[in-house]
């Protein structure tokens, strides 16, 4: 957050209107939102903990991987794995945050399960998974950065993956919001 108070600053003085999260500012910024926990179904809890970050900065995406944990709440069995997927980031204004977008699971697998049933996982959890982390917030904007930023008649708009991190660019507020 004190990096957005920083940069927001700067471009009152005429310098860069985006604000830069670093590689190491991300990884805190998601660890924050996990261990996620949610039941799909009714019939499976789901946890999702311990995630890695890769920068896709050719595709403006992010790769992320997870342990992940299931429980079957019929038979009380559980099942430990791995859950990668890559996403895309969009701005929501309303709720001042830049979230998860257009997630696709690119790897799931659990230890322990029978050919038939980690086929079966393999698409059905992948559908799951996405939905349970489609929109998941990865930074908030403090509400006296968003404040000051329309001061300066500008909001958050295109948020891009680099090399280096994620840039969310501040942009006049008269332009479409993203």
């Amino acid at each position: 957050a004190l990096c957005g108070l920083a940069i927001v600053g700067c471009a009152s003085l005429g310098g860069p209107r985006v604000i830069r999260l670093d590689q190491a500012d991300l990884v805190p910024l998601i660890e924050r939102q996990f261990p996620l926990e949610r039941r799909a179904f009714e019939l499976i809890d789901l946890r999702i903990a311990t995630p890695s970050l890769v920068l896709l900065p050719d595709a403006n995406r992010l790769a992320i991987t997870f342990d992940v944990e299931a429980g079957e709440r019929i038979s009380g069995r559980r099942y430990r794995g791995q859950l990668a997927f890559d996403s895309a980031l969009r701005i929501d204004q309303i709720g001042g945050a830049a979230r998860l977008d257009q997630v696709r699971v690119t790897r799931l697998v659990f230890d322990d399960l029978s050919a038939p049933l980690s086929s079966l996982v393999d698409r059905v959890g992948g559908l799951v998974a996405e939905q349970v982390l489609e929109g998941l917030p990865i930074y908030r904007f403090r509400e006296q950065d968003l404040r000051r930023a329309e001061g300066m008649n500008l909001q958050p708009g295109a948020v891009t993956v680099t090399s280096r991190g994620v840039e969310i660019t501040l942009v006049p507020l008269s332009q479409p919001r993203g």
